[in-house]
């Protein structure tokens, strides 16, 4: 094989390159939307696995440590006031003084400034989603035994997008049960629902 041969097989042509950069081009323009809705559907999903966590550890505490232990939505995001923010903590009380929450159990601040999730509380379990920042700051109240206070009114925490994305709902029933649940889906015919 000749030199001059040798050296036209390695590499592609330009018009290779550019209908490659096209076409990937082309690909990324499709993907694009479906790839910045799934991103905002896990910062919402990721924001409501957290609180119900925190829900969770809240209500573990009051009946460990036998004491009232609360749960407050701060309406806060990575430490600063945003209407409808993620942020949250657990406080416990001690036996000595049940309603002075002095003992931090543990907080969560919101670890991206971009994130679109939203909360909003209500008193009542509803098919409409509370609007973002509604009914925050809300503090939700354990007794030792698990079981919501009577002081506390909030039965449903709505986490919805910045930008009308998916929602999720927390219910919380008075025996101190709380669950995370789709209001797009019905509870009659999947146990992801909400009613």
């Amino acid at each position: 094989m000749s030199p001059m041969m040798l050296n036209r097989a390695k590499g592609f042509t330009l018009v290779e390159l550019i209908v490659a950069v096209a076409l990937f081009a082309l690909l990324l323009t499709f993907a694009y939307p479906s790839y910045t809705s799934y991103i905002q559907n896990a910062q919402i999903r990721t924001a409501a696995e957290s609180m119900i966590n925190g829900l969770q550890l809240a209500r573990a505490e009051a009946i460990r440590r036998n004491v009232n232990t609360q749960f407050q939505l701060l309406n806060t995001s990575s430490g600063a006031a945003v209407t409808g923010g993620t942020d949250w903590s657990v406080r416990a009380s001690t036996a000595a003084a049940p309603t002075t929450f002095s003992q931090l159990v543990q907080t969560r601040q919101e670890n991206s400034t971009t994130s679109n999730a939203r909360v909003g509380v209500a008193n009542a379990t509803s098919s409409a989603a509370a609007a973002p920042g509604a009914g925050l700051p809300a503090t939700i109240l354990f007794t030792g035994m698990g079981r919501l206070n009577s002081a506390t009114t909030v039965r449903q925490i709505d986490i919805t997008g910045a930008t009308g994305a998916r929602r999720l709902a927390i219910v919380l029933a008075p025996g101190g049960d709380v669950r995370l649940c789709d209001p797009l889906l019905s509870l009659a015919t999947n146990p992801q629902g909400c009613s």
